[in-house]
């Protein structure tokens, strides 16, 4: 076995480039300069962020769209802990990000020492909101922890994870030995567990299904799934793109809606593929589900949560739903899917109607979206913010094609990871147009990284939607009877502000000169912030 003898930052980078990464996030400090230096000793490029959850949201957003482990790296204390928002996000999402950051040294004494970045118990910070967290004892200890942490991530369920490397083993030389990381395999499907599923869906009248983002990869067996039954399919928020909003089996994303329980208690079978049916993805809760429900999912655990199972199938989404349709398609008789498209026609037209009331205020961005994505054959990403015009508007009432993909932060529902989130996902596939959508207050939170964007040359869009300050808890405030307070922002002149980080910045008024605006920057090297007003109860009272 190679027991070669280098310095802790070395085996990190040469057990990393072992592994396939090639790109890390992250910002230099004065406990991880090793680190830095073996990086790009190794030819990991490095991408620099302008601040550390900034780092996090780009990795999160990188590993949505290619469902690849992305590493971001930061110093030691303050550099973490800023990392440690964009982490929860990554792990409420089921989203692969491992953090590399030094800690505290071997004999720092327990009770502290006023240590630079010092702090009391980092990695049981980071335990706090993580599961794998592996504090290292040796420099030849960093390629094992790399090699289990990545074997953690890669099987089953993904999850954020850690490796904390005292900083006084980041420069010293030790001996260590590769640890190649092993994924297990995902369970397959169980054929009596899928016939008994088949069976106790053939004969419903008005089957549903709900997919969640951990179908992504089976759109096609969903969809089959969908026309041999009839059924409708309702989307999570970061499963749109999974099938196409615009065929007749996709109700939508219609979480956020009131008559999403009308819809579930009508339903007399549900099918919930690769989602946690969460609180923070279906608003209405609890959600009421009828007496049959067949589920697929990897994680036994989440299979008991927020539902009650008559028929587990603890298998991957793609060859699970695969084999769920072959064996539904001997079951099912033609008259109990003729009425099941009926009823799926008129849940899909009730909820058109409720989605274009709903989100008519960002009408005009829906559409120009919609169009946008229609003019090219590349997929369109919008990676968007925990913000009205993305859950109310862009949600509902953009049309996503297949392959598609709408990055959402659902679980946690963070401000600011639209931008550097957009900048992640451009980056690991350049192939795609991204566009990122982002309030005028949730914006403030990482507009920083428009620098950092530039500096990278990544040809995209931010759109800042303006409605003079935090809209939504504003209306929360009023429909309280409060007196809004607090919510209303003196905001920086946007488009200004893009041009003197290095980008362009526009206004425009109307879906046809956002189309414009949108198709145009296409053409430009770098990116682009487009801002827009918005025409909502919240924006009447903020705007001045």
């Amino acid at each position: 076995m190679d027991q070669t003898t280098i310095t802790g930052g070395a085996h990190l980078a040469r057990a990393l480039q072992a592994e396939g990464i090639t790109r890390v996030f992250g910002i230099p400090g004065t406990h991880n300069l090793e680190i830095f230096a073996q990086l790009s000793a190794a030819g990991i490029d490095i991408v620099s962020p302008r601040h550390e959850q900034g780092a996090g949201y780009m990795a999160d957003g990188a590993a949505r769209v290619t469902g690849e482990v992305q590493v971001i790296v930061t110093t030691t204390g303050p550099a973490a802990l800023n990392a440690l928002t964009a982490l929860l996000q990554s792990f409420t999402d089921s989203v692969p990000v491992l953090l590399i950051t030094p800690g505290m040294p071997l004999t720092h004494p327990g009770r502290g020492n006023g240590l630079l970045h010092e702090v009391r118990n980092q990695s049981a910070a980071l335990s706090s909101v993580l599961t794998e967290v592996m504090r290292v004892t040796s420099p030849g200890e960093v390629s094992l922890a790399v090699g289990q942490s990545l074997s953690a991530m890669r099987s089953g369920r993904p999850r954020p994870a850690a490796i904390e490397i005292p900083l006084d083993l980041i420069e010293i030389a030790g001996p260590g030995t590769l640890h190649p990381s092993l994924a297990r395999t995902l369970p397959a499907p169980v054929s009596s567990e899928i016939d008994a599923a088949a069976e106790a869906i053939a004969g419903s009248n008005r089957p549903l299904i709900i997919a969640g983002a951990g179908a992504h990869g089976a759109g096609a067996e969903v969809a089959a799934l969908a026309e041999t039954l009839g059924a409708g399919i309702v989307l999570s928020s970061n499963a749109k793109g999974l099938v196409d909003d615009r065929a007749e089996t996709t109700i939508g994303a219609v979480g956020v809606l009131e008559l999403l329980p009308k819809l579930t208690s009508d339903a007399d079978a549900v099918i919930a593929i690769g989602t946690e049916l969460a609180p923070s993805d279906f608003w209405p809760e609890p959600l009421p589900l009828p007496d049959t429900v067949v589920r697929i999912d990897i994680d036994e655990v989440q299979m008991l949560t927020n539902a009650a199972v008559t028929h587990p199938i603890l298998a991957a989404a793609k060859a699970a739903t695969a084999a769920l349709n072959e064996r539904v398609t001997t079951m099912r008789a033609e008259f109990a899917t003729a009425a099941a498209r009926d009823w799926r026609a008129g849940w899909k037209s009730r909820a058109a109607s409720a989605m274009e009331t709903d989100g008519r205020p960002w009408a005009d961005l829906s559409a120009a979206l919609t169009a946008f994505a229609e003019s090219d054959t590349s997929p369109l990403f919008v990676a968007a913010d925990s913000t009205m015009a993305c859950y109310y508007g862009v949600q509902t009432g953009w049309k996503a094609r297949s392959g598609d993909r709408f990055l959402y932060p659902a679980g946690a529902g963070t401000l600011g990871y639209g931008l550097p989130a957009g900048i992640g996902a451009k980056l690991a596939a350049p192939q795609a147009r991204v566009v990122a959508v982002e309030g005028d207050g949730g914006s403030m939170f990482t507009i920083a990284e428009l620098a950092a964007a530039v500096q990278a040359g990544v040809r995209m869009c931010l759109i800042v939607v303006d409605n003079g300050g935090y809209g939504e808890i504003r209306n929360e405030m009023e429909d309280r009877g409060d007196t809004p307070s607090g919510v209303k922002l003196t905001g920086p002149d946007f488009p200004a502000l893009a041009q003197a980080m290095g980008a362009r910045g526009i206004h425009v008024d109307g879906a046809d000169a956002l189309l414009a605006a949108l198709s145009e920057a296409e053409a430009v090297v770098g990116p682009t912030l487009i801002h827009i007003t918005e025409d909502s109860r919240a924006g009447a009272d903020m705007l001045d």
